[in-house]
């Protein structure tokens, strides 16, 4: 079974995760974001709502690393992180003050339509395929 789904609606990348979420499935995500997404800037909703953070604070720089390297191609990167739970929000919040990079703008939500509502697209991506 996927742990994550990708898809695109009205210009944002909408990423819904399952169930135990290590840091290779972050990984893998990741890449297929690098290989799929056709676009000079990227929105992204990434839903943790379903999802049980299996990463651990440790390895939150790895993550940090792996984001700026696959998404190394995009010039702008726009992040909507949704969860719902004390330990998502703390690993997001982590992993924020971890990116250094300026083309990154992150922001952590416990609403979905918040946080569509902050992403609202100027162009639409174009991406190939689904998981």
């Amino acid at each position: 079974m996927n742990k994550f789904t990708v898809k695109e609606k009205m210009g944002i990348i909408h990423a819904r995760f399952y169930g135990e979420t290590p840091l290779s499935v972050f990984e893998e995500y990741l890449r297929y974001l690098a290989n799929n997404v056709t676009t000079d800037t990227i929105r992204i909703l990434q839903d943790h709502g379903k999802a049980l953070p299996t990463i651990k604070p440790s390895e939150i720089d790895k993550l940090a690393h792996y984001s700026t390297l696959y998404l190394a191609g995009f010039s702008k990167v726009k992040i909507a992180y949704v969860s719902d739970t004390p330990k998502g929000i703390a690993l997001a919040m982590l992993f924020k003050d971890q990116i250094d990079s300026t083309k990154f703008s992150i922001k952590i939500f416990s609403e979905r339509d918040t946080a569509l509502e902050w992403l609202s697209p100027h162009t639409k991506p174009h991406l190939i395929g689904l998981i």
